[in-house]
């Protein structure tokens, strides 16, 4: 088993993709296999804190909704210690379509995993993008790396690439 477990939920498939390119960009740094990728939807708590590191992927639905398969796991997480864990999230919205709850479900993941006793890393700057308003802002940063693969889709592969040298070096691996 690899040492970071990347959960994530995917109704047209973006997010998947993206949890895909996160794990290539990460292995080719060393050659090393990782990174395992799992649907939250056929996961459970049992095989989520089974690692050591965790990398959560969670779009935004409609006006700052959960995605159907976390929307179904989210109640789970109050159960769960995260104390002593690293997690990673990224998130995937619209800030055109969406900028008034511009990648809201990824704050709402992020509160719980903090409330859970969760180290969030990964945080990622606001400055590239234009939104009014997201509930995945702490301290003038988003919780995680924020992705528009509706209006700044060919910013994606970079920021995903510099995202995964932070959060690799975070981890310690």
């Amino acid at each position: 088993m690899a040492k970071i477990g990347l959960f994530y939920g995917s109704s047209t498939g973006n997010t998947e993709t993206a949890a895909f390119q996160l794990k290539e960009k990460m292995e080719a740094m060393d050659g090393i296999d990782t990174v395992d990728v799992h649907n939250i939807g056929a996961s459970d708590e049992a095989k989520i804190l089974s690692y050591e590191y965790l990398i959560f992927g969670i779009p935004t639905w409609n006006t700052g909704e959960l995605q159907d398969d976390w929307a179904i796991f989210f109640p789970k997480l109050g159960s769960m210690d995260f104390s002593g864990k690293k997690v990673a999230l990224f998130g995937l919205g619209d800030q055109n379509g969406y900028g008034f709850n511009f990648l809201d479900a990824m704050g709402v993941l992020g509160d719980e995993v903090l409330i859970q006793g969760g180290d969030l890393i990964g945080y990622w700057s606001k400055r590239t993008y234009d939104f009014a308003e997201s509930l995945a802002i702490d301290n003038d940063f988003f919780m995680g790396l924020g992705l528009d693969n509706d209006g700044q889709a060919e910013m994606t592969d970079a920021r995903i690439v510099k995202w995964a040298e932070w959060i690799k070096q975070d981890f310690g691996i």
